[in-house]
């Protein structure tokens, strides 16, 4: 099955565009705040709205992806690895599973966790060519921004997805900036406000990460690279 990659560029960008008019609508009562510390608690807000688009976005997009490779119906064994791996995880969890034990020796040797873990690898081994034949199927729980979007989340993220999992790294000085500020304010426990110059510096990273994640997520698809190298 394709793709019709125009209409997954124009979700994803759609999800960028009503994020960034909102932005740009509670940017603008900047204007009618006369005083520069009120301006400067009004910033505050804007961090924690910045951060919260910030995280739906990728999460969204992120999904898009998602559904977008599951739509293939490609088979395991062409996938890349991560791909792979990312839709075997309730088998891994199933062969993991330490209460599962070899019926032989379940009763004579109980706790003998070796054994019983080269037991559940032999079973999974006896799987393998029929794991591998099944269609991908990646579930959506794999985007876990954990609530907290921070540098080390989102390259989890892109690592499980077969992404280049630092691919953001240039810009997550300013990503911890954005969190960590956010978190402050949410959280109740810095004073003051932000300026002008630090809120247009993490605004501009920002955008440009959506940006960049979009352009990244297109050139995966149009490449096919979810597909493993020959």
């Amino acid at each position: 099955m394709s793709l019709d990659l125009e209409d997954i560029r124009a979700q994803i960008e759609e999800e960028m565009t009503w994020r960034v008019n909102e932005m740009r609508f509670l940017g603008n009562q900047l204007a009618y705040i006369r005083n520069e510390d009120a301006q400067k608690l009004y910033r505050k807000s804007l961090i924690v709205m910045l951060y919260s688009h910030f995280e739906g976005f990728c999460k969204t997009s992120f999904l898009i992806y998602v559904k977008a490779v599951n739509k293939l119906g490609i088979n395991r064994l062409d996938a890349n690895n991560h791909i792979a791996a990312a839709s075997l995880g309730e088998v891994f969890k199933y062969y993991g599973n330490t209460d599962r034990k070899n019926e032989y020796f379940k009763n004579s040797l109980p706790d003998d966790e070796k054994l019983h873990l080269f037991s559940r690898q032999v079973d999974l081994v006896a799987q393998l060519k029929e794991l591998f034949d099944e269609t991908v199927t990646i579930p959506e729980s794999i985007v876990d921004t954990e609530s907290n979007l921070k540098p080390v989340v989102l390259r989890k993220i892109l690592f499980r997805l077969g992404f280049p999992y630092n691919v953001f790294g240039p810009h997550e000085g300013k990503i911890d900036f954005l969190l960590n500020r956010r978190n402050s304010v949410a959280h109740g426990t810095k004073d003051g406000g932000v300026t002008d110059s630090e809120y247009n510096g993490v605004q501009m990273t920002t955008y440009q990460i959506m940006t960049e994640l979009t352009t990244l997520i297109m050139l995966t698809l149009e490449q096919q690279l979810y597909l493993k190298s020959l």
